[in-house]
């Protein structure tokens, strides 16, 4: 949420200056509206003294929290608009959320003292500073774990699992019943779910729970997968071939070629029960290649387990499909995952 008001963005960009000089030793204050920021409404600017001379200012556009990755694009469109590189100023970052900041080449500072700057006479980058708790404990989310995203998967995958009894859910999620219980305490303690009157669980903050996993997967759970590589005689060879035949499902640029229609696939995805599927290869004509356009990662998830009726039958599961395109962090891919979030991921009825 954009600060409304003056002085809440004052406060805020002051808080930032403060950690930011105790984090670096180096020297922030806020400054004033910049004139040349494209006529756009920004919320002020910081002026930083690096030494030797080192001395710029950025504007700034400033947030009271950065905790959804559907916030990293509209911060990019902004940049974009105004023409210059903008300065997110906000309470805190997380690692996850500063990596991903960063891979869209959005600065930052917050009032922890975490911070990425990147110019050419410039490069800083500070994260894992913690925020002031302020008397109040943090609580730390804990379904960031492999085996808990599998769990949040699971859900996301059959939205009406959430109320099911917890053994179902591990049935479901192919994981330990402990794990269910971590992972459903943690949702519920953080808001994410809730229980109803009747005593069922609901999701109760759809948009968010899209968002972390979307942001958690490509650090957490994807890195554990087994995957290889392979280079393709013919780009086009996966239009002719029955991947179910071989307990494989498109990701990535290739399902979003066939579920939004708008993106042409370079790089080929696939998720199957074997990374070696000899059968697929030889059909295939794929060639083993570290560096080839093709990879082919560990299913994660129940062979028994089916996409939404949505989407096509040899496509993975679009949230899968839209946490691999925001993964890459190239601009057509972000555009064409905010099509299938639109199309596929709309809170459950």
């Amino acid at each position: 949420m954009n600060i409304k008001t003056l002085g809440a963005a004052d406060a805020l960009l002051q808080a930032a200056a403060t950690a930011f000089r105790d984090a670096t030793a180096m020297h922030a204050e806020p400054a004033s509206p910049m004139p040349d920021a494209g006529g756009f409404l920004l919320d002020g600017a910081m002026r930083f003294d690096l030494g030797q001379g080192r001395t710029f200012t950025l504007p700034v556009t400033a947030r009271r929290s950065v905790d959804r990755f559907s916030v990293v694009s509209g911060i990019a469109e902004l940049q974009d608009r105004v023409g210059q590189k903008l300065l997110l100023v906000t309470s805190h970052v997380s690692q996850e959320m500063a990596e991903r900041l960063r891979s869209n080449d959005i600065a930052f500072l917050d009032t922890a003292g975490n911070v990425s700057l990147r110019l050419p006479d410039a490069l800083l980058y500070v994260v894992g500073r913690r925020p002031l708790e302020r008397g109040v404990p943090m609580q730390r989310a804990r379904t960031g774990s492999p085996k808990q995203l599998e769990v949040l998967y699971a859900l996301i995958a059959d939205p009406g699992l959430v109320a099911a009894p917890y053994r179902t859910i591990a049935g479901a999620a192919g994981v330990a019943l402990s794990t269910v219980n971590l992972a459903l305490d943690d949702l519920l303690n953080r808001g994410l779910l809730a229980v109803s009157p009747d005593g069922k669980r609901r999701f109760s903050d759809w948009e968010r729970v899209v968002d972390e996993w979307a942001a958690l997967y490509p650090l957490r759970l994807k890195p554990r997968l087994a995957s290889r590589r392979f280079a393709a005689t013919r780009p086009d060879w996966w239009h002719a071939i029955d991947l179910r035949r071989y307990d494989a499902v498109l990701g990535g640029e290739a399902a979003a070629e066939k579920l939004a229609h708008n993106l042409r696939a370079e790089r080929i995805t696939l998720y199957a029960g074997s990374v070696t599927p000899r059968e697929l290869l030889l059909e295939a004509r794929l060639k083993a290649d570290p560096d080839g356009e093709v990879e082919i990662v560990q299913r994660f998830w129940h062979a028994s387990s089916r996409p939404v009726a949505t989407t096509a039958p040899d496509v993975a599961h679009p949230i899968l499909v839209y946490a691999d395109l925001l993964d890459t962090g190239e601009s057509r891919n972000v555009e064409a995952a905010r099509q299938i979030r639109e199309l596929y991921l709309a809170h459950p009825s």
